[in-house]
């Protein structure tokens, strides 16, 4: 392959990548909009499906960045949803209905509506073949009309029924469907764009691979529960977006600007990246126990008191231990569960209260089965906070969570 075969391959790849997150995008906007007494299913007769009790409308996506909207490129989107449309009896022909959607180069005063006059003209396609007798180039024409069996009648009921949608060019569109979910949501723009919006696409994407239509299929309020914002999960391609700085700002004002005002039961799970070291980590952890605890307090109320929870789902057991001996060897008060050396582990070791006289500064648990005890014992209200490397643990969505992914200690700290 020629360096301009593969720029040219790695275009059309390109474009077609394009082409799938528009779709997405598109099918997005299209739970978004739907009604009580609608549902939608997803790569289903077209690309979404809006099924009413009377009605269902056939929505296919297009995005040609490059290309006009030809009566080829036209024929070749109708093609299959005139040929399932004459499928169809005709009494319920009439509660079909089709939409192209999608972004067309220079699409400004492209029919959005077509008669039968307009469709007859589209149905019908040139080809070309080479006469063995000449070698020249012969035209011949193909009346798809014909080819179809589709009546006159037929094609004006399916003009009737058939809407031609021109959107947005790519980034403007996906700019649309940030502020859809931003409203939808009722949070705020960075939410929606950090968080809100990767967590719509990723519920899309798994909806678009699933083997049954049953699967295949939502509602608007079942969309935006799946990705309420009681589950913040920001992407790694967030952060590759956003600048390190402007990515840390965003996310600190929109989750821990408000220190020492809520004794919430906070649960830090840390999964640093392999380059960072045990020094890194008591760092970051140390940095947190000073914003997140109330353990320095003398006159707080016992039941406005506070301290964090630790989980470390990488770390290797002999580190952990070194961990908790350098707090308590720095004065940290700490608490594992453990009340000797022996003894099984408890919850209400581990939740013993903070006091002026018993300044508990951390909880700390050891293993993913502690934690899920630690969540169900708490009586406050729970957030849990993991700082990973690409991998976050899975955690009971029942509980308010952010996960963040952070290729450092320091860039924790920015955060946190």
């Amino acid at each position: 392959m020629t360096e301009a075969e593969a720029q040219e391959a790695q275009r059309e790849a390109t474009a077609t990548i394009r082409g799938y997150m528009y779709q997405f995008d598109a099918s997005i906007l299209a739970v978004l909009s739907a009604t009580k007494s609608e549902s939608i299913t997803v790569e289903g007769v077209e690309d979404f499906d809006v099924i009413a009790d009377e009605t269902q409308t056939y929505g296919q996506v297009k995005y040609y960045e490059a290309q006009k909207l030809t009566d080829s490129t036209l024929r070749d989107a109708i093609l299959p949803m005139i040929t399932g449309f004459l499928r169809y009896p005709a009494d319920v022909r009439l509660r079909k209905k089709y939409v192209l959607y999608g972004y067309f180069k220079d699409s400004a005063g492209v029919a959005t509506s077509y008669g039968l006059a307009d469709m007859q003209r589209v149905l019908v396609r040139a080809q070309y073949a080479v006469d063995p007798a000449t070698g020249s180039r012969v035209k011949t024409t193909i009346n798809l009309q014909t080819a179809l069996g589709a009546s006159d009648e037929d094609l004006t009921i399916f003009c009737d029924r058939f809407t031609v949608v021109l959107s947005e060019p790519f980034d403007m569109h996906r700019a649309r469907v940030i502020e859809a979910l931003r409203a939808a949501l009722g949070v705020a723009e960075d939410e929606a764009n950090l968080y809100s919006y990767p967590s719509a696409f990723s519920a899309m994407a798994a909806l678009s691979s699933a083997s049954s239509k049953a699967a295949r299929t939502t509602t608007r309020k079942d969309f935006l529960q799946q990705i309420q914002p009681n589950v913040a999960v920001y992407s790694a391609w967030a952060l590759r977006r956003e600048s390190e700085a402007a990515y840390c700002r965003l996310i600190r004002e929109a989750h821990f600007a408000r220190l020492n005002v809520e004794n919430h039961d906070r649960f830090f799970i840390i999964d640093l990246p392999d380059t960072e070291t045990l020094d890194m980590l008591i760092t970051l952890v140390r940095h947190i126990i000073g914003g997140w605890s109330s353990h320095r307090s003398k006159s707080k109320p016992a039941k406005e008191r506070y301290a964090p929870f630790f989980f470390f789902p990488g770390i290797d057991p002999a580190d952990l231990v070194e961990l908790k001996s350098r707090l308590i060897g720095e004065s940290y008060r700490i608490t594992d569960g453990y009340a000797f050396f022996g003894a099984p582990f408890t919850t209400q070791q581990l939740l013993l209260a903070q006091t002026a006289l018993e300044p508990i500064a951390a909880r700390i648990v050891g293993d993913g089965a502690q934690l899920a005890a630690a969540l169900d014992a708490s009586v406050r209200r729970r957030l849990v906070v993991q700082l990973h490397a690409g991998k976050p643990q899975a955690i009971d969505a029942k509980f308010r969570q952010i996960s963040v992914p952070v290729r450092s200690a320091a860039m924790a700290m920015k955060i946190v």
